[in-house]
């Protein structure tokens, strides 16, 4: 595999962009529920360790949070790489939620999820030096807001 493989070390980015699948008949849309679902334990996703140089990078997922807490049918709908998409959706998988209510009983409801990854790698980092001030890492990455989709 060549990939990452360059004579200036940087790797080049492969994005994705795909259209949301069709609504399941039974999923509600997040603004046809009366409560929305409540994430009540969040993985974060690793940063790909084959995106190193690349600073920074997105995900958004597109999901269902079931009637039970639990996520299915999550897809990638835009990523800065590949990479960064399926990051998303292996932590994603690992995501609990309080479901969405329709006149007080839990339903299916379609979410949508973007990540946003800061490398942990540092840029431009040369022996004996150039790492963050503080010395800290910044986290691989970190969920920004729900949004509706």
């Amino acid at each position: 595999m060549l990939t990452g493989c360059s004579t200036d070390g940087f790797v080049s980015e492969h994005p994705v962009a795909n259209a949301a699948p069709p609504l399941k008949p039974g999923v509600y849309r997040i603004d046809a529920v009366e409560v929305k679902p409540v994430a009540t334990h969040e993985v974060e996703p690793d940063y790909p360790i084959e995106l190193g140089s690349i600073l920074t990078g997105k995900a958004t997922v597109v999901f269902t949070v079931r009637a039970d807490g639990k996520t299915a049918d999550a897809s990638v709908v835009e990523a800065d790489d590949v990479l960064f998409g399926e990051a998303a959706l292996k932590a994603l998988r690992k995501w609990r939620f309080h479901p969405a209510e329709i006149k007080g009983a839990p339903v299916d409801c379609r979410m949508s999820l973007p990540f946003v990854f800061t490398s942990p790698y540092g840029y431009g980092v040369e022996e004996g030096g150039g790492d963050l001030p503080s010395g800290d890492k910044p986290p691989g990455s970190h969920q920004t807001t729900v949004e509706s989709h």
